[in-house]
């Protein structure tokens, strides 16, 4: 299972979007319904659901946390606490937390963070490092992820607006619920799932158009 190459450059920030699609591009392609299908499944108890959703996030979750940590071992025995969160809050999920994949990135984010604030503590630099992991990413064009990525997946990813962009950010990678980045940015709730709703399609279609050339 290939990932995306981590390096101390990127670790300990956010990924923008570009980077964590590198990693696993299909992504995209499942639909929030099929997402929502799944932790459904999972809190009734069907550990085969939570076996085909760890499937199909985990290059995008062990990215995240390789890009956040920078350590291959601490990444390892983190994911395997992400999944068992889900297992575990799977059934008090409400859809107004955000998308699927977003609450999922948000478990593998608070873990980082929680791991982060005790070992800076324990090496007398308490908060420095949850302070840089925390704060939000600036937009960067995806400037170190260009060179590596497809052309179809770049092609993709400037196939959304800044606002469908900006959404799908907030809400995946951020860790923010679709109330909290309304908030964020003065918006109705309704019109950032519009945006978030309408770039995951321009993406799906994006991606399948490619495919089918290729």
């Amino acid at each position: 299972m290939s990932v995306a190459p981590t390096n101390r450059a990127t670790a300990g920030r956010t990924p923008t979007l570009g980077e964590l699609l590198y990693a696993d591009p299909t992504i995209a392609l499942v639909s929030e319904k099929e997402w929502l299908a799944l932790v459904r499944a999972i809190s009734a108890g069907d550990q085969a659901a939570l076996r085909t959703l760890s499937d199909k996030t985990f290059p995008v979750v062990f990215t995240y946390l390789m890009r956040l940590t920078g350590n291959r071992h601490l990444t390892d025995t983190l994911i395997l606490d992400v999944f068992q969160m889900v297992w575990c809050e799977a059934p008090v999920f409400e859809t107004t937390e955000g998308p699927v994949l977003g609450w999922i990135m948000r478990q593998a984010r608070n873990l980082a963070l929680t791991h982060a604030g005790s070992d800076s503590s324990a090496h007398g630099d308490s908060g420095q490092v949850a302070t840089e992991m925390s704060a939000d990413p600036v937009p960067s064009g995806d400037s170190d992820f260009s060179a590596r990525a497809s052309a179809p997946l770049q092609r993709a990813l400037e196939a959304l607006t800044v606002e469908e962009r900006q959404a799908i950010e907030a809400t995946l990678l951020n860790g923010l619920s679709y109330s909290e980045f309304a908030t964020q940015c003065g918006q109705p709730i309704g019109t950032i799932k519009g945006r978030i709703r309408s770039g995951w399609a321009t993406l799906q279609y994006a991606l399948r158009a490619r495919g089918e050339e290729t």
